[in-house]
């Protein structure tokens, strides 16, 4: 509904500027048909819709969406541009079914103002399953899982892998900054982060379907991806697939061999530490581990 243009701050989140057309009634054709191509080239249990970063002030800047917004008496508050996103959530979702033979996945959608507790109402807990990027702390996560919501963690405060290095639309370092190192990524866990939200009931616990680290390419690249993916997702891996314990630095070890392997295989990813202390396990450590 905005194309490229100089106001991108005041519209979605970053350049290329652009969402989509809801007062446009071939929007949801073009929807199926994207929703198809995906499914003849995906296979899977589950299909993640998105639905992050929705820019109201993009709408409300858009003639034709303020003027089928105004046929319809849904008012520019944000109410009203909720409902205006729930009309097109339950469309584009009739679209995937009509695509998909009649059924559903596992619909996976991020967190978004949709999640936020005002709004989930709008949402199925037996349709839905969300990607949690909020913070460890956000009130969003008990809500959700509290709710019934199925959650898959990847808390940009622990599991952003884009973070931590210089901006890329301004000065200094990126939005998400510190940089996570695998130490801090293999310790989200996420029955300890909801007991610090007072959320003690395992059947609850048991709502955290798994974890994902995400790797944001606006600065990254097939040259230089892997060395910030690996070993941090290593790390993770052993964390959601294990539950372990102990902590990181029993993990050291493992993790260490686990990449010099991968690296023998060609999956380069960062190197973690000298060889002479892979060498010498247990010797590279302060004096306070």
């Amino acid at each position: 509904s905005s194309g490229i243009n100089a106001e991108w701050p005041l519209r979605p989140g970053e350049p290329p500027c652009g969402q989509m057309n809801l007062a446009n009634p071939n929007l949801y054709d073009v929807v199926e048909d994207i929703y198809r191509d995906m499914m003849d080239s995906f296979t899977g249990s589950a299909f993640h819709i998105g639905g992050d970063e929705v820019n109201f002030n993009c709408w409300n800047t858009t003639t034709e969406i303020t003027d089928y917004m105004n046929q319809k008496n849904i008012p520019r508050t944000e109410d009203g541009f909720m409902e205006l996103w729930n009309e097109y959530q339950e469309k584009a979702l009739a679209r995937f079914r009509t695509a998909n033979g009649g059924k559903l996945k596992d619909m996976v959608l991020w967190t978004s103002h949709m999640t936020e507790p005002k709004y989930l109402h709008y949402l199925d807990p037996n349709i839905y399953t969300v990607q949690y990027w909020e913070s460890a702390n956000n009130h969003q996560l008990p809500n959700l899982v509290q709710q019934g919501f199925q959650v898959i963690m990847s808390n940009y405060d622990d599991l952003y892998l884009d973070c931590g290095f210089g901006a890329w639309v301004g000065e200094g370092n990126n939005w998400c900054s510190p940089y996570k190192g695998w130490q801090k990524i293999y310790m989200n866990d996420p029955k300890r982060i909801l007991t610090e939200h007072g959320v003690t009931d395992p059947a609850l616990w048991s709502k955290i379907v798994g974890g994902e680290t995400a790797m944001w390419t606006e600065q990254a690249g097939d040259k230089n991806a892997l060395f910030k993916i690996f070993p941090r997702t290593y790390a993770l891996a052993e964390r959601y697939w294990s539950d372990p314990t102990t902590g990181w630095f029993a993990a050291e070890p493992r993790l260490v061999y686990f990449n010099s392997i991968m690296e023998k295989r060609g999956v380069f990813g960062n190197t973690m530490k000298p060889e002479w202390c892979v060498q010498s396990q247990g010797i590279c450590k302060l004096n306070n581990l």
